[in-house]
């Protein structure tokens, strides 16, 4: 007889990788309190801390270079809590389903267009190895509505001069509705009061 303890693990987990603090604190927070029907456990989020492309670099590292010309079966879970959360490893098999919310990044010198394309190609099924969501050109994306309803938010472009991130983030700060509506990250109970918000 042994002594080992084993965590016991919950099934029917949905497993939300995001890029950042503001990510899981905000934005993730807010789409929580405004639709419980999702049932995602806020510490289900795991909050990576860097950019898709050091999480490209995690897979190569656990995978090989060729992870996704040889379609590798990547247990994405397992290579984020290996590295993040070595107190306990989790495996694919304990989620029924993983979402991955990463911004593009064009302006990092990391930037590859064929790594971005290996990505969105391998992770393509939340029930399988991951579905891959990117922000263009950033998580603060979802904030930049200009009128509420926004009928050309769709077609928003941004150019590609308009970098560092921080002079995005002004751009979005001046032209958003969204903080005559809302001071994130809690304000939410004005917020679902609020018709045409969260329902």
């Amino acid at each position: 007889m042994n002594n080992y303890a084993v965590e016991t693990r919950r099934r029917s987990r949905s497993l939300l990788i995001v890029e950042g603090k503001h990510e899981k604190n905000e934005l993730f927070w807010l789409i929580f309190k405004c639709f419980p029907e999702l049932n995602i456990d806020i510490n289900d989020v795991w909050i990576y801390g860097t950019n898709i492309y050091k999480l490209y670099e995690d897979i190569v590292r656990e995978y090989g270079n060729d992870w996704a010309k040889d379609r590798i079966d990547v247990d994405l879970p397992f290579v984020i809590s290996k590295k993040e959360h070595m107190e306990t490893v989790y495996y694919r098999n304990d989620f029924t389903n993983i979402i991955l919310v990463f911004d593009y990044e064009r302006h990092d010198p990391a930037f590859s267009e064929e790594k971005i394309l290996e990505m969105q190609h391998c992770f393509e099924d939340s029930t399988d190895m991951g579905k891959l969501y990117l922000n263009y050109p950033m998580i603060e994306s979802y904030l930049h509505l200009k009128s509420m309803p926004d009928g050309e938010y769709i077609n928003r472009k941004i150019p590609v001069s308009l970098q560092p991130g921080d002079r995005y983030k002004c751009l979005v700060k001046s032209e958003s509705v969204l903080g005559k509506f809302i001071e994130l990250p809690h304000r939410i109970d004005k917020l679902s009061n609020t018709p045409d918000i969260c329902n």
